[in-house]
Parts: structure tokens; sequence; C-alpha cells
């Protein structure tokens, strides 16, 4: 099962602080002091690879573990807006997003057509984007011994 980490929010207004945990969003009321929580998280779009009922809790579990085996952060892949920093996630706009929709097809043919076809999974874990970037952006060049 994916856990998306917890993560605070600190805005202002009528939210004071929130955090997003299982799938559901707890919030401070900056007002009334009270806790409150719902569980009406957006719905992720223009998902291609991933499942398109995946939950916005489980692209972002994958989408933490991309950041960490390549070391970039979400605009390596996703659009943003210079002035105001915003990553437009549904944005087709970054070419580097078709090269990592491929990356991902690779890599789930790679688990499931191949390691899949070798039965006892003991000794043929799933691949990561990691097996090949080792934390790092493109992957690094292989030298024999």
């Amino acid at each position: 099962m994916m856990r998306l980490r917890m993560r605070p929010w600190f805005v202002t207004g009528v939210l004071g602080l929130s955090f997003v945990a299982k799938g559901a969003i707890t919030y401070l009321h900056a007002e009334t002091g009270s806790f409150a929580q719902t569980t009406a998280l957006p719905k992720p779009t223009n998902l291609r690879v991933l499942p398109k009922a995946s939950s916005l809790p489980d692209v972002y579990t994958r989408m933490a573990q991309i950041q960490k085996d390549l070391g970039v952060d979400c605009s390596f892949c996703h659009d943003q807006d210079p002035d105001s920093k915003q990553v437009n996630y549904a944005s087709d706009e970054n070419p580097r997003k078709e090269t990592a929709r491929a990356m991902m097809r690779m890599t789930q043919d790679i688990n499931e057509k191949y390691l899949g076809a070798l039965g006892d999974r003991q000794y043929s874990p799933p691949i990561t984007c990691g097996n090949c970037h080792l934390g790092q952006m493109h992957p690094p060049q292989f030298e024999g011994k």
C-alpha cells in the first residue's frame, strides 16, 4: 500500500494549517481554532501512463519516488510559470514530460513482461527509475571494471 507523507501547508485566509494524509485533508480553521477533515481531494488529470482511476495520494507517491530517483523537482518534467513559479501538472508543454512517460512505460514493461515472466520474484525485485538514474538527472555512463 502506498502512503502519502504528511506535508504541512501554511495558507492565509480562512484555513490556517492543513495536512494531507491517507487521502484526507485535515485542516485547522484559523478563526475558530477547530479542526475539520474532508476527503475531497482533486482528481488527477491528463494521466496517460498511470491508471486513470489513480488517486491523488497514489500519483503523489509515484511522483515523489521519481523525484528521488532522478534528483529533480516537479518542474523538470512539468510546465512551470516563470513568474509565479506555479506548476501546471496537467500541461504537456514541457517536452521532458513525454520522455518521462516513455521511460515510465519502459519501466512498466520491464517489470511486467520480463521480470514478471521469471515467476519467482524473490530474485527479481521491481525496478524503478533509480536503477538507471542513480539519483541523477540523466543516467550516468556505465564504465566497466
